[in-house]
Formats: C-alpha cells, structure tokens, sequence
C-alpha cells in the first residue's frame, strides 16, 4: 500500500529552527496515511508542537511529544495547555454557503485570535489556548452542524495512540 501524507503549508507556528516529522494515522481510523507535523526541538531530546493537528487525536499545539529513531511522533509527553477545535465542511456545498461556513470559521477564529491552519479547502484546524473562549466559535459549529453544512470536534474525543 502506497503512503499518502497530510501536510502543514501554513504552521501556526514558524521559525528557523524547527524540523518536520510524521505521524501514522492508522490509529485513528486512517490506514496508510500520515500526518507531517513541524517541531521545535529541546535540550532534552524532546519536541514541542509547533503546528495544529488536522487528524491526530489527543494533541494539540505546543503539547510536548517524544519521536522514535525514524522520526515517527509516538507519545505525547506532556501537554501544552491548548485545545483543538477541528471542522470539515460537507462537499459539494453551494459557493455561497460554502463561503459563509468558511469565512464565519474563520472570522471567529480571528476574533478569539485563535490560529487556524487549513488542509485543503474544507478542513479547519484552529488552536484554543487555556484561556481562550470559543464559545462564539462552538455555538457556530453547532449551529452549521445542525445544519448540515459541517462536522465538528474536538481533539480529545480520543486519546492519542502510537501505531
């Protein structure tokens, strides 16, 4: 089976120093796809997140994670104190609603000054720190769920698990 890789264009987080590894998803119901998530390094052989998880579960941005030697993300150490709010707009919505959904995530992200990382066109990643209130940013969610225009949750609605 050939691998397939989601990839971060746009990190939350850039610097200079940061290298890029990958994280098996088949764990998460995804078999022979991975995730490439971007790293900073620390003195003491660990990583911390620099990017927000399109598909992991149970990480989330600056959450601390131990590598193996191929450089496959495969425990999570300690956690950065963020939460993930991740949303897929349905295909095949009308331009005009499909604009709406979009911009009404994105807007409200901003709002909250939440970073939002996209995975194509229909897949939101948006980082909440500890004190942040998304409850404007969930009421929209649920309401576009309801709806039918979008599927949305949280990270942790299940813990992360190495291959």
């Amino acid at each position: 089976m050939s691998q397939k890789y989601i990839v971060h264009e746009e990190p939350a987080v850039r610097t200079a120093s940061q290298r890029i590894a990958m994280a098996d998803l088949a764990p998460f119901g995804f078999p022979g796809l991975h995730e490439q998530v971007w790293l900073r390094g620390r003195e003491d052989g660990l990583f911390v997140m620099q990017c927000v998880p399109f598909r992991i579960y149970g990480l989330n941005l600056f959450d601390v994670v131990r590598l193996d030697e191929d450089n496959m993300l495969v425990e999570v150490v300690e956690k950065g104190g963020h939460r993930t709010l991740r949303a897929l707009l349905e295909a095949g919505l009308e331009p005009q609603v499909f604009e709406e959904v979009a911009g009404g995530i994105a807007s409200r992200a901003r709002s909250g000054g939440f970073a939002i990382e996209w995975s194509g066109d229909r897949h939101a990643a948006i980082d909440v720190p500890a004190d942040g209130d998304s409850a404007s940013l969930v009421a929209f969610m649920d309401a576009h769920e309801e709806a039918g225009t979008l599927f949305w949750e949280w990270s942790e609605s299940q813990p992360f698990q190495a291959p």
